[in-house]
């Protein structure tokens, strides 16, 4: 099986780095982007089976991001892959978390802090989703 590739899209170095390195020394092959317009592009011009985001970002927010990235995805412009949201932004109001949430069609939301453990588990789970969606195909 080819080496999985994953994009984290996040603008805090910190996490950044504990993230890129714990999937590296699980064997995945990582790109980042530190702003919105920058994942987007990496998007386009690169193929990957999961994208982990955050929502408040330069450029353009994580929900914008994930709501284009999905249409193009619909659209088939772009190989389908797993969004992942990992955001600090907790909406005050539950019915607009809600919207934003299947507005920008993401596949998953965690809330920062998050357990690395947690995180390794739902990657997972969502890299053997593609896997079953391909087969299915």
């Amino acid at each position: 099986m080819d080496q999985y590739r994953i994009l984290i899209v996040e603008d805090d170095e910190d996490i950044v780095e504990t993230v890129k390195y714990s999937l590296e020394l699980r064997g995945f092959n990582v790109d980042v982007a530190y702003d919105g317009l920058h994942a987007l592009r990496k998007a386009h011009r690169n193929e990957y089976d999961l994208m982990l985001l955050d929502i408040m970002l330069p450029g353009k927010n994580g929900y914008e991001v994930s709501r284009i990235l999905k249409q193009e995805m619909d659209a088939g412009k772009i190989k389908p892959f797993r969004i992942l949201v990992l955001t600090a932004r907790k909406v005050d109001n539950p019915e607009r978390e809600d919207f934003l949430a299947t507005w920008s069609n993401a596949d998953e939301y965690m809330y920062k802090p998050f357990e690395l453990d947690d995180l390794m588990e739902r990657i997972a789970h969502h890299l053997e989703q593609n896997d079953n969606e391909v087969k299915l195909g």
